[in-house]
């Protein structure tokens, strides 16, 4: 449940400072968009196994448009990067979660 509710609270910041930060309407649009993409694939993700490393991707797509993007205030870039970093990280670090359920879904399990 962590791993949902820090997705959800990355992504509703997200979605926030689209519209708060300077962004050209071009970025606020991907930056609105893709909060909501990286909300959709975090609460589904503990359900489909790999399925949260397409946060990583999105977050690689986040910082690719935070240094390309005409137009974006220097607040909104470095924003825009952090977040990414921290997309980034939690898509692909494991949390105590997702050993139990690749323990589960292996034939071997540990001798008790």
């Amino acid at each position: 449940m962590r791993f949902i509710a820090w997705n959800m609270a990355l992504a509703g910041w997200l979605l926030f400072s689209a519209f708060a930060l300077p962004h050209s309407p071009g970025s606020a649009a991907l930056t609105g968009l893709l909060a909501v993409l990286i909300g959709t694939i975090g609460l589904c993700s503990p359900g489909l196994r790999g399925l949260r490393f397409a946060n990583a991707g999105l977050a690689i797509i986040l910082a690719i448009a935070a240094l390309f993007m005409p137009d974006v205030g220097w607040l909104a870039r470095i924003h825009d990067l952090f977040m990414a970093a921290a997309i980034f990280a939690l898509s692909v670090i494991p949390g105590r979660s997702w050993s139990a359920a690749l323990l589960e879904a292996s034939d071997t399990k540990p001798q008790p």
